[in-house]
């Protein structure tokens, strides 16, 4: 035992006096260098005793996220608030009052446009601003507030007949059980589209809240050709047919190319459609047409007569100037076609 003691007393002595006596063959170590030595070690025993175990930290790290468990304050609720829904958007520029109440927002809304002097008509928008029809000229503003009572009477018992153009677009118009054009609906790209505008008709246009200011609007401004000279070659005059459409006549014009130019509103009688025939020629004559716009942005024209009723609507094209040629080419074949039978 004490010889033991011995040898480990005379190993750490041996230790430390590899700095002091160097042995035979070694380099002596500076002073310097055993001064760094005994820094460091001191530096690196000092960090071991305050560094905490690895035990002691995952217990301290496991207490922290219990603590903020208990302290994480209790999640609340909220009660999901009312969508809102988009006001009507502007019509022609000028923006339209909104005169909802909140739980009548769903509907659509029901405007007074004027489009000129003299010129009224009633509008009828979805929630979102989307046009859904237009109903014909009204003289007076109070005409037109009631042309909308006559309108929703006629969307209950009326007809809804979808047209299409040579384009491929579908429109609508309503009619009365006499016969009487009531609105006509916008121009849609497919037939399901122009069937889905009519049920939205008739499912908002009876609930639909009438505004009470007017909004400003116009047409596209479009000025006809005044006194056209048209000189067709013989043979290429075009055709006025009369035809017979779910029990109705309509007088059609056709182009020397077979293309239908227009085709008049269905009437009773074939003698009614030959003086509808009348009525077009006299007022392609006069320039009698309107150019509006589309949803979609194109362009298409009505023909008016002298009271400013809608005799037919025309296609509708990409832009003015192909809407404003069609015109021309309209009131070429209107005057210069023959009749057949």
């Amino acid at each position: 035992m004490i010889k033991s003691k011995k040898a480990k007393e005379l190993k750490v002595n041996n230790s430390e006096s590899e700095f002091s006596t160097p042995k035979p063959g070694r380099r002596q170590v500076p002073e310097e260098y055993k001064k760094m030595w005994r820094e460091e070690n001191k530096t690196s025993q000092e960090k071991k005793e305050k560094m905490p175990s690895a035990k002691k930290q995952v217990k301290t790290v496991k207490a922290d996220k219990k603590a903020q468990v208990k302290e994480k304050p209790a999640k609340v609720v909220k009660k999901a608030e009312p969508k809102s829904v988009k006001e009507p958007k502007s019509v022609k520029g000028k923006p339209v009052v909104s005169e909802f109440k909140e739980t009548e927002k769903r509907g659509g809304k029901w405007i007074i446009e004027i489009k000129s002097s003299n010129e009224y008509i009633a509008v009828l928008l979805a929630s979102n601003g989307q046009i859904m029809l237009s109903s014909e000229i009204y003289t007076t503003e109070e005409g037109a507030r009631s042309g909308i009572e006559t309108i929703i009477r006629g969307i209950e018992s009326g007809v809804f007949i979808v047209y299409e153009d040579k384009n491929g677009n579908y429109y609508y118009k309503l009619k009365n059980a006499s016969n009487r054009l009531l609105c006509v609906g916008e121009i849609y790209k497919s037939k399901s589209q122009c069937q889905g505008a009519i049920e939205s008709v008739k499912r908002i246009a009876g609930t639909s809240q009438v505004a009470k200011n007017l909004v400003h609007g116009d047409y596209v401004s479009y000025t006809p050709v005044k006194k056209p000279k048209y000189e067709v070659k013989k043979g290429l005059e075009g055709k006025w047919k009369i035809e017979t459409v779910d029990g109705k006549y309509s007088a059609k014009l056709y182009a020397s190319n077979g293309q239908v130019m227009l085709a008049t509103e269905g009437v009773s009688t074939s003698s009614s459609a030959e003086s509808a025939i009348e009525s077009v020629k006299k007022n392609c004559a006069a320039g009698n047409f309107v150019v509006e716009k589309d949803k979609f942005g194109r362009f298409y024209y009505k023909l008016r007569n002298a009271q400013k009723s809608v005799i037919c609507i025309g296609e509708a094209y990409e832009t003015l100037d192909s809407c404003a040629t069609a015109i021309e080419t309209v009131r070429k074949y209107a005057k210069t076609a023959i009749l057949t039978k």
